[in-house]
């Protein structure tokens, strides 16, 4: 059998399509990890009540999701189906994130409060889920458009995933540094947190989508526009390195506010303008990628265009049709509950029942996503020699060791949680990896048996079942919590001191319920069907099938 042609990206576009997922992971990360505390432990809220705004923020999510992506299917412009909505999207992502984290006063009286704190949260949540699937969704659907090689999709996941991961790492450490700077004021904290990481991400979402060029479109900017505004993206970000520099040096810090040391106004200067200075790299040294701009490309596009549309049950149908994209659906949904529930609920071990600060809940989250991020390299090497499933049991196993020691880790025991949370991050980094590796394998399945391209359709319906279920299981936490005795913060006051009740449905939470998740997903894994050798011949018959139509026009 002859190989299919590969289709090899620059590095400046694989940096490009990386930083697409640093905003909406930077912004997601604090969600994950702090948002139920933010709600029970600073805007005071039950966390029976707190459950349910994630619920129903996550459920309106998963709602949204089918919808954009048949609507960024069907749109046509010059630049393509899914940069308009990137850049469309970013602003309303920004702004609505930043007032997820501001606590409005609606009543003296504190039951009346919480309900209006309740509708506020349900109803910028909501606003905001719109505004992340806009930019989220299409981005995600642009990996098969941007190449067809086996290795290169594991190589350019592996790139977004360090972005990924590397902007969760940054987040956190951005917390740290807000809680040292803010240790006695928690609203001021994740309002800063929560702005500053909404302009992380309006740089990064720029980032990608000025740079990203769609298979067959017009890109935004041309090469001598590229040039031109990647010179004065350079030049912006020498200067915020050289503020950041001399607000470090004790000579210089006085006249700009800083102490000498590494601050959070410090940090986020170096790490905003870190990101400009590769944001104006990658345009300077921007190369046209050939196998995009082809007159095949361009073919491949024009026949996907011409193809009849089909009505939302109709490609519902199709979907749940392809038996493959089932076991993917059920690896990601299994990988990332296991993620979410542990990370929804580990502030609260770590606060609670570890009997640690709050701070200390970033530090362990740091050792996960460190050692998720370092992995994320090793695991894709062995991509290159191993089935994708296999890599996801090799990680997994560990991961599942680590989860089931959590629950049997006791409050002295400190070091031992900080080698725990290193192992459970051999597992997450396989979590971010593999399944969005299997996903454009299962779009060109679906090409081959109905002729039809519907990325954004099965993207879609992905995340929205991942979606339901985290709403079901993040809910679940918060009503189980509440039935647990969990007693929550009443703002300005100590933390309190949780019963014996509430403290085992935490520990159970965080270690045994993602074990048994995980195990599952093992379990679908072992049955997924697409290998290394199934997909070369799925190229291999899409590439005789696209050349078969263009003789017969």
């Amino acid at each position: 059998m002859t190989s299919p042609d590969t289709e090899k990206l620059h590095l400046t576009t694989k940096l490009a399509y990386g930083a697409g997922d640093f905003g909406p992971a930077i912004a997601a990360n604090i969600l994950v990890f702090y948002l139920l505390f933010f709600f029970t432990n600073v805007a005071g809220l039950p966390p029976g009540l707190a459950g349910s705004i994630l619920m129903i923020g996550k459920i309106s999510d998963a709602i949204n999701d089918p919808i954009v992506g048949i609507l960024s299917d069907k749109t046509r412009t010059r630049w393509g189906r899914r940069l308009p909505w990137i850049l469309g999207g970013m602003i309303p992502f920004a702004l609505f994130y930043s007032l997820q984290w501001i606590i409005p006063q609606f009543s003296n009286d504190l039951s009346a409060n919480r309900w209006g704190l309740f509708a506020y949260y349900v109803f910028i949540g909501i606003l905001f889920n719109i505004a992340y699937t806009t930019v989220n969704l299409p981005y995600t659907a642009l990996t098969p458009e941007l190449t067809q090689d086996y290795n290169e999709r594991t190589s350019l996941n592996s790139f977004r995933f360090s972005f990924s991961i590397g902007g969760s790492i940054l987040s956190l450490i951005l917390y740290i540094l807000a809680s040292i700077a803010y240790p006695d004021d928690p609203q001021t904290r994740f309002f800063i947190l929560g702005l500053s990481c909404s302009i992380l991400g309006i740089i990064a979402l720029l980032w990608c989508s000025l740079r990203i060029q769609e298979k067959g479109r017009e890109p935004i900017l041309n090469l001598t526009q590229k040039k031109q505004v990647g010179m004065v993206l350079t030049g912006v970000s020498i200067l915020g390195i050289i503020y950041a520099i001399l607000r470090l040096i004790p000579a210089t810090s006085t006249f700009l506010g800083g102490s000498g040391n590494i601050d959070y106004i410090s940090f986020f200067s170096i790490l905003s303008s870190l990101l400009l200075l590769g944001f104006g790299c990658s345009l300077l040294f921007a190369q046209v990628e050939e196998h995009l701009v082809g007159q095949e490309a361009k073919q491949i596009r024009q026949d996907n265009q011409e193809q009849t549309d089909l009505s939302f049950f109709q490609q519902l149908k199709i979907v749940f049709n392809n038996r493959p994209f089932l076991f993917v659906i059920g690896i990601y949904l299994c990988s990332w509950l296991a993620v979410q529930l542990t990370a929804s609920i580990l502030v609260y071990f770590v606060v609670s029942y570890m009997n640690l600060g709050e701070d200390t809940s970033g530090l362990v989250a740091l050792a996960v996503q460190g050692t998720a991020l370092i992995m994320l390299f090793l695991w894709q090497a062995v991509c290159q020699k191993l089935d994708k499933k296999i890599v996801y049991f090799m990680g997994t196993g560990i991961w599942i060791i680590a989860q089931i020691g959590l629950f049997l880790l006791q409050p002295e025991q400190v070091t031992l949680m900080f080698i725990l949370a290193i192992m459970a991050g051999f597992g997450v980094s396989v979590a971010y990896l593999i399944p969005w590796s299997m996903v454009p394998d299962v779009i060109e399945l679906d090409e081959l048996e109905t002729g039809q391209r519907r990325e954004g359709v099965f993207y879609a319906f992905m995340v929205l079942l991942q979606k339901f279920g985290l709403a079901l299981g993040l809910f679940l936490v918060g009503v189980v919590l509440e039935a647990a005795g969990f007693v929550e913060q009443i703002p300005g006051e100590p933390i309190p001191t949780q019963p014996e009740t509430a403290l085992l449905a935490i520990r159970i939470a965080v270690a045994p319920l993602p074990a048994i998740i995980l195990i599952v997903g093992l379990v679908l894994a072992y049955f997924y069907p697409i290998t290394r050798e199934v997909h070369a011949e799925i190229r291999l018959k899409l590439k005789e099938k696209h050349q078969g139509e263009r003789e017969q026009l």
